[in-house]
């Protein structure tokens, strides 16, 4: 039997099932039972078991092992494949031993018997395989599960780690930001302060626009052309047509 097959059914249930499937030969003994068939020397035609597969217990039994042949051929097992196509001759042969048997012929129901010993021993040692490699199986996949949990408890454990230190590295940043704002704005506000004091001295405000820094007397806009030109207006007043408006700055004149 080729132990290398991983799938099967249940051993001990399953072929206590099929021997009970064996009808009594004689008054008290089974026709799977070797042992007694073997000391009483011979069966009783009279009460060989029928040929009909559905009561025969070692056609149930060649049944099942053809299942499991067919598992084995599945999983890749070459001469599990080679098999499967001697079961129809087995079980013709099967058939014929008990139907001679019970029709009184002693040497064949020894036949039928040696030939239903080989199936329930065929079939119990590979459903015993199976059901190891079924177990093995079981095992493996209860060894990949615990593996996969341990990598994805890790891969979220260094993402976890990942996503605070991103978080701390921008929340840094955030405050030299706004401590750089803050700054900017008090040097912003400095320079206005000391543009407004430089205005008041020179009665003027300091503009910027199109290039230009000027100061502009009280009560004035200035206008640029962009070309470095200014004019002024009276506040409220509309500038020259296509000339920019300037922005006072209150910073000092440069």
């Amino acid at each position: 039997m080729n132990a290398k097959v991983l799938l099967g059914c249940g051993l001990g249930a399953l072929t206590l099932v099929l021997l009970a499937g064996c009808q009594e030969v004689g008054d008290d003994s089974a026709l799977a039972d070797g042992e007694r068939a073997a000391q009483r020397g011979k069966m009783l035609p009279e009460n060989a078991p029928s040929a009909n597969p559905q009561q025969d217990g070692a056609q149930q039994a060649l049944q099942a092992l053809l299942q499991i042949r067919q598992e084995q051929c599945q999983s890749g097992n070459q001469l599990a494949c080679e098999d499967i196509g001697r079961f129809p001759g087995r079980s013709q042969k099967l058939a014929e031993a008990i139907q001679a048997c019970r029709s009184g012929t002693s040497q064949a129901c020894q036949a039928y018997k040696t030939m239903a010993e080989q199936v329930f021993t065929s079939y119990s040692e590979s459903a015993a395989v199976m059901q190891n490699g079924r177990e093995r199986m079981a095992q493996m996949e209860a060894w990949r599960g615990q593996m996969n949990a341990n990598a994805n408890a890790s891969m979220a454990a260094l993402k976890a780690q990942g996503a605070a230190g991103q978080a701390a590295h921008e929340a840094r940043q955030e405050s030299y930001a706004a401590m750089n704002n803050a700054w900017e704005a008090g040097q912003a506000s400095q320079d206005r302060s000391h543009g407004r004091h430089i205005d008041s001295i020179y009665e003027g405000t300091t503009m910027d626009g199109g290039g230009v820094q000027t100061r502009i007397p009280y009560g004035q806009t200035g206008y640029t052309d962009g070309n470095g030109n200014v004019a002024t207006v009276p506040q409220g007043s509309d500038g020259p047509y296509g000339w920019q408006e300037m922005n006072p700055t209150y910073a000092a004149p440069e």
